[in-house]
């Protein structure tokens, strides 16, 4: 969720920081965050596509660090769209930044955007090193929190959020914890700490945070609060200070009285009841409550409020695989709400979104989740997809495929292992001898190929085909990069840089995560390639510009393979 501006104000107060050794412990970490972090703050290139042999290697170090001083980390993912739909305009506003970054990354400017595989990444190294995961619901903040509460330990976020949750074994922002080093040390926040410092009830920090403004208090919400209490409006440090010296004459108060309170300050009461609704929302994300995850985490116990579009409990199978990674987070907000939010990769934005070239795959896993076959109604009653159009987020209506043309989600456990890959080769439009008859690591990545050589739009071109190609050769062979590599500046101006295979190798990308939710939706019958031994952005990149050096064919590919 995040309060606007509170890091910032919070690190300007050294006294609020207690110095720790982190040693012994277990620890929750927010995997959302953390998987943004590790790829940012290794300063691995997004412009080119994904740096993913590199970004593995980062995250195995930093949980053998952890794992070196006997921290037993335990990773929280968010999962799937809220169906209440609170939080819709933020996700929208999101992703329009999401639009923005790609555009502002095409034309070299220096933004960060993390790649399209980076979570696959991330949680293919979290399972080969055994650490452990879960996947949340919904937004997993809460659920973070709850753990760290009922465990008594640490949470590691970059989520202004944990400054606010009642977090007694407190919370350490990434930037705080030095892990490069044989020991771990850390400056760890306590939120007593900060209710002291401002001579409130801790109990009052959180409805201090959301008249400061967040995901549910809006700018103009909180504007017009700063206005009511100050006689100007500000969005500065100076509002949380004037916030909080208006709790501190309201010791004797609770939340509800002192909301009332706060609120009393509103001339209109229009937008006094506007902010009391906003307020109660984001207090009740602060309301802790026992983990429904910690009975997973302890005795592999899958439970779960989420429910169809049509009301109806979830597959258990698909809860349990939703929970470890093994179904998606996307297919799961298709049969919960309805709305996804596709990933925006650097693209070239003049060109119809990367993700259009996937949408066949797409309703391929819709029609298996809608379950119609074996229902009177289907799970799914509308499936809302929010893509770039130009360089703005639109909405559009996707339709599943039609029932009998892929089995439903419950027929799924009673298929045996050749119905599966036949339907999954069918949907890739390569049910041939050739692939069937390729090692079964191969058979994702040479399916997803020939169907982007279908598929691609802008068509995609021989040199493109050729550098994915050998991009995949090199990485399987543990060659990261040419022996040219060397020579060439890391400045990102003096990388090679084409858009047109930019926009190949987005839509490729986009290929290949809807073939691998596809492949997890039939229960995986053939193997998940690893994406950090499968493409490299700035290998891609670097293997095309030599072949186009070498003036070698560089026209698009018609109706070959």
């Amino acid at each position: 969720m995040g309060v606007r501006g509170l890091t910032s104000y919070i690190n300007s107060i050294g006294t609020l920081w207690t110095q720790i050794d982190l040693k012994n412990t277990k620890l929750i970490i927010d995997g959302s965050c953390l998987c943004h972090y590790l790829y940012y703050s290794n300063g691995l290139d997004c412009r080119c596509g994904g740096q993913y042999q590199e970004y593995y290697d980062a995250v195995v170090s930093f949980f053998d660090a952890l794992v070196s001083n006997g921290v037993e980390a335990y990773v929280v993912f968010d999962g799937a769209h809220d169906p209440s739909d609170k939080k819709l305009e933020t996700r929208i506003a999101r992703t329009n930044e999401r639009v923005r970054k790609s555009n502002a990354l095409s034309m070299s400017a220096d933004d960060f955007l993390l790649p399209l595989l980076a979570r696959h990444v991330f949680v293919d190294a979290l399972r080969n090193r055994g650490v452990k995961f879960v996947f949340s619901d919904c937004e997993a903040d809460t659920e973070i929190a709850s753990l760290a509460y009922g465990w008594n330990c640490p949470v590691l976020s970059n989520d202004s959020d944990f400054f606010i949750f009642d977090i007694k074994a407190g919370y350490i922002p990434f930037e705080f914890l030095e892990w490069n080093s044989s020991s771990l040390t850390a400056s760890v926040f306590y939120r007593q700490k900060l209710a002291s410092h401002h001579r409130i009830r801790a109990e009052l920090i959180p409805l201090w945070a959301s008249l400061a403004g967040n995901d549910y208090v809006s700018r103009d919400l909180s504007s017009t609060f700063n206005r009511a209490l100050n006689g100007f409006q500000t969005f500065n440090h100076i509002r949380f200070e004037s916030i909080a010296n208006m709790l501190s004459k309201l010791r004797d108060s609770n939340e509800e009285e002192a909301l009332k309170c706060a609120l009393k300050m509103m001339k209109s009461a229009e937008n006094r009841e506007k902010l009391r609704q906003a307020v109660e929302l984001s207090l009740q994300e602060y309301t802790l409550s026992e983990s429904n995850l910690s009975g997973y985490f302890q005795d592999d116990i899958v439970s779960s409020s989420l429910r169809t579009q049509s009301n109806r409990e979830i597959n258990q199978w698909v809860l349990r695989r939703f929970r470890n990674g093994k179904f998606s987070s996307k297919c799961i907000s298709s049969l919960t709400s309805g709305k996804l939010f596709l990933e925006i990769p650097v693209e070239n934005c003049r060109e119809i979104s990367a993700n259009c070239c996937s949408k066949r795959l797409r309703r391929c896993v819709y029609g298996i989740l809608n379950d119609a076959e074996t229902k009177a109604e289907g799970n799914i009653k509308v499936i809302q997809e929010w893509d770039r159009e130009g360089l703005s987020v639109q909405q559009s209506i996707v339709k599943p495929y039609q029932e009998g043309v892929f089995p439903s989600l419950s027929l799924i456990p009673y298929l045996d292992l050749g119905e599966r890959v036949n339907f999954l080769l069918f949907a890739l439009d390569s049910d041939t001898t050739a692939v069937r008859f390729l090692g079964k690591s191969f058979i994702l990545i040479a399916a997803s190929l020939r169907y982007l050589i279908k598929y691609a739009h802008p068509p995609l071109e021989t040199n493109h085909l050729i550098a994915l190609l050998c991009c995949c050769v090199n990485l399987e062979n543990g060659e990261l990069y040419n022996g040219e590599e060397a020579t060439v500046s890391p400045y990102r101006s003096l990388w090679p840089f084409d858009i047109r295979a930019v926009q190949s190798f987005a839509q490729w990308q986009c290929v290949l995560r809807d073939a691998i939710h596809l492949n997890f939706n039939l229960l995986e019958p053939v193997p998940v390639p690893c994406i950090h031994k499968t493409f490299n952005g700035k290998m891609a990149q670097k293997l095309l510009e030599s072949l186009q050096q070498g003036k070698s064919e560089n026209q698009p590919i018609l109706n070959r393979g």
